[in-house]
C-alpha cells in the first residue's frame, strides 16, 4: 500500500501542476499574439523580439525563433521552426511521462499486494486449516483492497493524461498555425528587400 500511496500522491501533484501551467492564457500568451498581429514590416521585428524576451513560455519562445536568423531560405526557416516547436512540444509535455508511468504501474502494483495477500491467507490456510473462515474472508479482502485502490489511482491518472495530452496537442497546433501566419508575413518582407 505504501507505495500505492505515493504514486497517488505524485499523480495528484502532477496533475494538480499540469492544470495550473498548461492554461490556454499561460500557454498562448495574449500579449504574443497581438505582436504578431502588429507585426507589419521587417522595422516590428526589432520590438517583437524585446516582447518575446520579456515575456517567457513556450509561444513566445518559438516566436522568437522565428524572428531571428532572418538570412535562412524560406525551407531552412520551416525546418528551424520545426525544430524549435520540438523543443517547446517536449517543454508543454513535460511530467505527463510520470502521469503515463503511475496509470500503467498502479493496477500492477495493486496486484502485486493482492498476490501477496492471497499468499498470506494460504500460509494461514496451510497452519489452521478451512475452519478458520473469518481469518480467510478478512485476510482476502485485504487482498483485494490493494488492486482495488490501484484501480483508483490509475483510472483519474489516464484520464488526467489523456486530457492534458490532448490539450497540447491543441496547443502545439495553435502554434503551428501562428508560425505559419508570421513565417508568410516575414517573407514577402524578405522578398521585396532582395529586389
Amino acid at each position: 500500500m505504501i507505495p500505492l500511496l505515493i504514486c497517488s500522491v505524485l499523480a495528484l501533484a502532477v496533475i494538480i501542476e499540469r492544470a495550473i501551467n498548461l492554461r490556454r492564457d499561460k500557454i498562448l500568451r495574449p500579449e504574443i499574439i497581438k505582436t504578431i498581429e502588429t507585426i507589419r514590416g521587417p522595422e516590428d521585428i526589432p520590438y517583437a523580439i524585446s516582447k518575446c524576451e520579456v515575456i517567457p513560455g513556450p509561444f513566445s519562445n518559438l516566436l522568437r525563433r522565428i524572428l531571428v536568423n532572418n538570412h535562412l531560405t524560406r525551407e531552412e526557416k520551416f525546418i528551424d521552426i520545426q525544430a524549435a516547436g520540438r523543443q517547446e512540444t517536449k517543454a508543454l509535455e513535460k511530467r505527463l511521462l510520470v502521469l503515463e508511468i503511475i496509470t500503467a504501474v498502479a493496477p500492477l502494483l495493486g496486484l502485486l499486494g493482492t498476490v501477496l495477500g492471497l499468499e498470506n491467507i494460504f500460509g494461514i490456510i496451510s497452519e489452521l486449516g478451512l475452519g478458520q473462515a473469518r481469518a480467510f474472508s478478512g485476510g482476502l479482502a485485504e487482498a483485494i483492497r490493494t488492486t482495488v485502490f490501484g484501480l483508483f489511482i490509475a483510472i483519474p491518472s489516464l484520464v488526467a493524461y489523456s486530457y492534458f495530452d490532448k490539450k497540447v496537442d491543441t496547443f502545439v497546433l495553435e502554434m503551428e498555425e501562428y508560425s505559419t501566419y508570421i513565417l508568410n508575413k516575414l517573407y514577402p518582407f524578405r522578398d521585396a528587400n532582395k529586389k
